[in-house]
């Protein structure tokens, strides 16, 4: 298990201040080729419309193992069948072309990004044998059995590739070994489906008179995995006339959020991004952000420290197979849109990016720092903390919201603006919502997501509720009810 401080760098997946960057698109002119940001956790995907340049965190662990090279042998012996396979191998470790593999260096290799490489063999890659992530979604892969080799493989996304899933088959054996050896897959859902219960969430009901609200705390990533919810919360939103989430992001220009986020994330010209870190810290970070398309110092240099930062996460949420379309807040937004149901923000772009200004550039700075020095667990912490949400543990994710109690004084005064402060904010319009003030009507029903841990904790959106005298139900938090028969005769 891992401890509520180690977490702190990915628990803003819960409070969705950055769900912002998850529609904002960073402009290919600046970033390279079909780049697209994520930042409230933040979230860079492989191809996704303009329309999610704007939202949250990814998951998935990236470790990058700047090895040194070896002395050269006088013959080099061949570890994979595969070039583009070795071609992956070389750069997850740092390696020139003329680099030569070892036993060595290949021992060090724990994550290995090897996406869309038209990869057709996964011969040899049993001597990776420290691997525990590899990403190998987009090749041309049709066996899987290579995997079988490697014990300490914890997860693998195998998405997008020619693969006989179908029941029986040798790529379904494999598939399914793996997963009684608890490996975490990622895996085109619907040509392979594996029992899962109901994810839970975090999810409140409250009733005044006619009015009820209902509370879902979302994470702002998600898979296939986090699917399908719980009846009762299925059931809201279907009962539901009025939706609400943080910002409503059908009614933002894109464009202007675009340039309102890369405002707020640049340093002044005066300023580099090397006058808050190492220089060791910076050249890491130009080798990692590489994959997003952040691949000349001089642009790194004259971006903000929260800025990338949540590229950071964001590259390690991207390389796990999550998605912000996928997670709970978009997941509804669009829905609500298709639906025709009223959407209602409760914040606007504005007052999110506002927020990452209360914090020091000298804490921003080391604040990153700490990150890259808890780089290679990060995956491991994202992946925790998704599966406290779908089991519902309110009590574990609640433990998020404190401070680990060693942060500076400006980044208490920050976090609190980012919680308490926002909290209060929303659950006075959540209150106008019950009484039908405002302008809002009585008997109407009204399903709002929000990051969870905004529902979680002492001043939480739910404690602010029961405190003023409001009866606050949590749902979801038993197996689903069958559903009875409406045809029986009365």
């Amino acid at each position: 298990m891992i401890g509520k401080k180690e977490l702190k760098n990915i628990r803003f997946a819960l409070f969705s201040t950055l769900t912002l960057f998850s529609k904002m698109g960073i402009r290919r002119d600046l970033f390279g080729k079909n780049t697209k940001f994520y930042i409230d956790g933040l979230c860079f995907t492989r191809g996704v419309t303009m329309r999610y340049l704007y939202g949250i965190l990814l998951a998935g662990m990236l470790t990058v193992v700047l090895a040194g090279c070896s002395e050269p042998t006088e013959s080099k012996v061949q570890y994979f069948e595969d070039k583009n396979l070795e071609e992956a191998v070389r750069e997850s470790l740092g390696l020139e072309n003329n680099g030569d593999l070892n036993e060595e260096n290949l021992a060090m290799v724990r994550t290995l990004h090897a996406f869309e490489r038209e990869i057709e063999s996964l011969e040899g890659i049993e001597k990776l044998e420290n691997l525990e992530e590899l990403v190998i979604f987009g090749n041309e892969l049709e066996d899987l059995s290579p995997l079988l080799e490697l014990d300490q493989l914890e997860s693998v996304d195998i998405e997008n590739n020619p693969l006989d899933l179908s029941v029986g088959s040798d790529t379904y054996s494999v598939v399914r070994t793996l997963t009684e050896n608890d490996v975490f897959i990622f895996i085109d859902e619907e040509r392979f489906t594996l029992d899962m219960e109901p994810s839970r969430g975090v999810f409140y009901e409250v009733m005044n008179g006619e009015n009820t609200v209902y509370l879902l705390g979302s994470i702002h990533i998600g898979s296939e995995e986090l699917y399908p919810l719980h009846d009762d919360i299925e059931a809201a939103y279907d009962s539901a006339d009025v939706t609400a989430f943080e910002i409503d992001f059908t009614s933002v220009d894109e464009n202007e959020m675009a340039m309102l986020a890369m405002q707020s994330g640049m340093l002044e010209d005066d300023e580099s991004l090397k006058d808050y870190i190492s220089e060791e810290d910076f050249k890491r970070l130009a080798f990692l952000l590489q994959p997003l398309g952040i691949n000349d110092s001089e642009i790194l240099s004259g971006l903000k420290p929260w800025f990338v930062q949540e590229a950071l996460v964001t590259l390690v949420s991207m390389t796990a197979g999550y998605s912000p379309e996928l997670g709970i807040d978009m997941h509804f937004l669009d829905r609500a849109e298709e639906d025709g149901k009223d959407i209602i923000g409760l914040e606007t772009v504005e007052d999110q990016l506002a927020l990452q200004d209360q914090l020091a550039l000298e804490t921003q700075g080391q604040m990153l720092s700490e990150t890259l020095q808890e780089y290679d667990t990060l995956g491991d912490e994202l992946l925790e903390l998704i599966s406290m949400w779908r089991i519902g543990d309110t009590e574990g994710i609640a433990e998020l919201r404190a401070p680990a109690g060693d942060e500076p004084e400006d980044y208490l005064m920050y976090f609190d603006a980012l919680s308490d402060e926002r909290d209060a904010a929303m659950t006075e319009q959540i209150e106008a919502f019950l009484n039908g003030e405002d302008g809002y009507n009585d008997g109407d029903t009204y399903f709002v997501v929000v990051g969870a841990l905004h529902l979680l904790g002492e001043n939480s959106i739910v404690d602010l509720l029961e405190t003023r005298g409001y009866e606050v139900t949590q749902g979801a938090n038993q197996p689903p009810l069958e559903v009875e028969d409406e045809e029986e005769e009365e």
